[in-house]
């Protein structure tokens, strides 16, 4: 599988991309690219994978990446839909300088924070939501007003989380394919016994060097990064299903109920059957 260094469908009349993308179309692999991108998850569920964070994500989530930062959403089932409202732009698509300017400083701040990625929550996220819609309707200079205005309503936001570490992007052509092939084999097998043989052999390494590799590009040991796959996918069983915390245990891919309790509240600083109480429907 080749790397994707994704490019952006843009027309002559317009200085940026919006659109929606659905199945097939939001089907895209591990990937990056030199802009900016706000998405607004509107259809389907599954793993979030942005530089070196991982995590659920579902209907309604709202994610602000920079350049260069690679990032991943993989659907839950591949045979469900799945949907996306996209707004892709470049830090020159007002302008040479025009984020020089002292207007634009808060804007500036939030284009350094989202490098790392930023999921946007609470009322910022409802109302960038809300103008996210209202801009597909929009054309010349009102949309382009649209899009500032969503800029400024981030820029003065504080209900943001930052996703992944520092130092997770510009990856090179070579890396991005190995990483892909890697996350691949994890969320395809997480639920049985992953070999860290095998998995070196899908990244063409001696598994020794694949676990200095990993580290290297991730931040994270190949360990951690199974575990918070087990128990991202353990938090929606335990909020989703009737199941007890046992099955969930085995069925997320933990060997026995001491490690399972171990890395679930390492991850999520509470136990399962505490967790369960607080968030089962």
């Amino acid at each position: 599988m080749k790397p994707h260094i994704q490019k952006l469908p843009l027309s002559e009349q317009s200085s940026f991309v919006a659109d929606t993308f659905v199945t097939p179309y939001f089907e895209t692999p591990w990937h990056y690219h030199k802009a900016y991108e706000l998405v607004l998850i509107i259809r389907g569920r599954g793993k979030r994978l942005v530089g070196n964070h991982v995590s659920n994500y579902t209907e309604g989530d709202l994610d602000f990446l920079g350049p260069d930062l690679p990032h991943w959403y993989r659907k839950e089932n591949a045979e469900e839909q799945g949907g996306s409202l996209v707004i892709h732009f470049t830090e020159e698509f007002l302008g040479q300088g025009f984020l020089q300017i002292p207007e634009m400083q808060r804007v500036l701040l939030l284009f350094e924070r989202s490098r790392m990625g930023l999921h946007i929550a609470g009322n910022t996220r409802k109302a960038v939501a809300e103008k996210m819609y209202r801009l597909l309707n929009l054309s010349g200079l009102k949309r382009l007003m649209c899009l500032l205005s969503i800029l400024e309503c981030l820029s003065e936001s504080s209900e943001y989380t930052m996703l992944s570490g520092p130092g997770m992007y510009r990856l090179n052509p070579r890396e991005n394919n190995r990483l892909q092939k890697v996350f691949s084999y994890v969320m395809d097998n997480f639920k049985g016994e992953i070999n860290i043989n095998h998995v070196a052999k899908v990244a063409l390494m001696s598994p020794s060097g694949f676990c200095r590799y990993f580290k290297s590009a991730t931040k994270k040991t190949f360990s951690q990064f199974v575990n918070e796959i087990r128990v991202g996918h353990a938090c929606k069983q335990l909020m989703n299903r009737n199941y007890n915390v046992s099955y969930v245990c085995f069925e997320s891919g933990f060997n026995n109920m001491a490690n399972f309790n171990k890395q679930f509240k390492k991850i999520v600083n509470e136990t399962p059957l505490r967790f369960r109480q607080k968030h089962k429907v």
